[in-house]
């Protein structure tokens, strides 16, 4: 009996193992071209991680007249994309919207703490 309450009370009186799901403020921006250089207008521009699955919902901003865009995402540290999609969800291609086109970039590392990235991205020549 005196074994088990040495047990019980070593459980309770160990800490928990730590997993740090602390949230840092990742602030993104840049512009968003066409194969010419020409901005894009109202095209949409996601953050996703990379090599976990995705948790909820994703952040998306559409960009301005002059191409631009500005997106913050509160997560954990990890590695990101950002993407730019013709359409409001990236994850839908089919073969019957050929001017549906998504671009993303390679992928970017957030560390743990607040942080600022400026990333372009810029669509390739559509298929003809």
């Amino acid at each position: 009996m005196k074994i088990a309450y040495l047990l019980l009370l070593a459980f309770l009186t160990t800490p928990p193992l730590e997993s740090d799901n602390t949230r840092y403020r990742y602030d993104v921006w840049g512009t968003v071209t066409d194969f010419d250089d020409r901005k894009m207008e109202a095209i949409f521009v996601f953050i996703l991680p990379s090599k976990r699955p995705i948790n909820g919902r994703i952040p998306c901003v559409k960009t301005s007249s002059n191409g631009s865009y500005a997106i913050t995402v509160n997560d954990t540290p990890d590695e990101y994309k950002v993407c730019a999609s013709t359409k409001e969800s990236p994850f839908i291609l089919t073969p019957k919207d050929p001017s549906h086109r998504v671009v993303c970039s390679e992928d970017i590392v957030f560390p743990p703490h607040d942080d600022r990235k400026h990333v372009d991205l810029k669509f390739g020549r559509q298929n003809q």
